[in-house]
This record gives structure tokens, C-alpha cells and sequence, in this order.
């Protein structure tokens, strides 16, 4: 994965979102929110054969498989930790999967609403993605404070499919990615908007 040439401008900004390694709740297909598990072995030497691009910054999500991939992808980077870029809380799905929840009367219903309603116990869909674009926002801010045009942003895959659909023509669920993915942005400050986004 190679670095594209980064466009100056006060108003246009590159991001490269990648989702974090895998985890063994990833592996076993399981809602994985706010478990703070480490990546896999396998994840690690998949992430070391990545070439990452040359950013300005990075910043990440505190949980550990998010700090574990920005020290295998940008070990020369002191990454900025922002609270708001981990996932959702999925509540009483927490670190179940489908086998696990298919009998569950809220599980179905979530399901059928494009897992679009709240979790229970958990995040509200509207409050998650509203809480990953007021951490986007910060980021675009500091940016400018300090005349930075590219950055890395290590998180999750719902806040990747958050902050990307509401700053874009498309839909949530256009922006999913695996473990280990990463999706390209320029993003113009000025118009609020992505005028280009690659999955790289």
C-alpha cells in the first residue's frame, strides 16, 4: 500500500481511516465494542507487510487492538489518543455473536431495522455517530491550528462507516472494511464534504 501525493490547501485535508487488526473476537465473528482485547498473532505479521503512508499525525482510538496496530503501522509516530473514535457500545450484545443472540426478540428487531436502532443497554445508533463526528471535528480542528494536511486515523469500523456516510453521498454500510483495511479521503473543510474516497 503505497502513500498518493498529498494535495496542500488550507481547506483540503488527507485521511487514511484504518480499521485495527484482527482480534479473536473478530475472528469469531462477535460484536466487539468495548472489550479491550488484544490483535492476533496472525494480525500482527499481516499489519507488518502493510507500507504505510506518509501522514503528518495520527489518531487513534484508545483501546488496545487500536494502539497495537498504529505501533506496527506508524512506529515513528506518537499517536493522540480521542475517546470518542472507539466503537459503539453494543450493550447486552457485547461480545456475542449471531449464534449466540438469533433467539433474542431485541436482536431480531435490530436486524430488521438495517441495525440502525439502539443497543440495548448500550449506544444509541444517532448518539454513536454523533459522538464519532464531534471527534472528527476536533481532529479537523487541531489540524488547522497546527497547518497539518494528512493524518492516520486508527479505529473501529463503525466509526469509519459513521464519519464517512454522513460526509458523503453514500450509505453506512458502503464503508465497511476488514481488519487491517484502510479507506483513502480528501476532505474539503470548507464545503464539509469528501471529494474523494478510495478503498485502498
Amino acid at each position: 500500500m503505497y502513500a498518493l501525493e498529498l494535495g496542500k490547501g488550507l481547506n483540503k485535508m488527507e485521511f487514511y481511516f484504518y480499521r485495527h487488526g484482527k482480534t479473536k473476537g473478530n475472528a469469531q465473528k462477535r460484536y466487539v465494542g468495548r472489550t479491550d482485547e488484544s490483535i492476533t498473532k496472525e494480525a500482527e505479521e499481516e499489519l507488518r507487510l502493510l507500507k504505510a503512508p506518509l501522514v503528518e499525525a495520527v489518531f487513534s482510538s484508545p483501546l488496545k487492538r487500536c494502539r497495537q496496530t498504529c505501533g506496527i503501522l506508524f512506529p515513528n509516530i506518537e499517536p493522540e489518543f480521542i475517546d470518542g473514535l472507539m466503537e459503539t457500545d453494543f450493550g447486552e450484545f457485547e461480545y456475542k455473536n449471531h449464534e449466540e443472540l438469533k433467539n433474542s426478540r431485541q436482536y431480531i428487531n435490530w436486524l430488521k431495522s438495517g441495525g440502525k436502532v439502539g443497543f440495548p443497554s448500550g449506544e444509541s445508533f444517532e448518539g454513536f455517530k454523533s459522538r464519532c463526528m464531534e471527534a472528527f471535528y476536533f481532529i479537523t480542528g487541531k489540524m488547522e491550528e497546527t497547518g497539518i494536511n494528512s493524518a492516520a486515523i486508527v479505529t473501529h469500523g463503525g466509526v469509519i462507516m459513521a464519519v464517512l456516510s454522513q460526509l458523503s453521498q453514500k450509505d453506512f454500510y458502503d464503508f465497511h472494511i476488514d481488519n487491517g483495511g484502510c479507506i483513502y479521503g480528501r476532505f474539503n473543510k470548507y464545503k464539509n464534504i469528501f471529494e474523494d474516497i478510495r478503498i485502498l
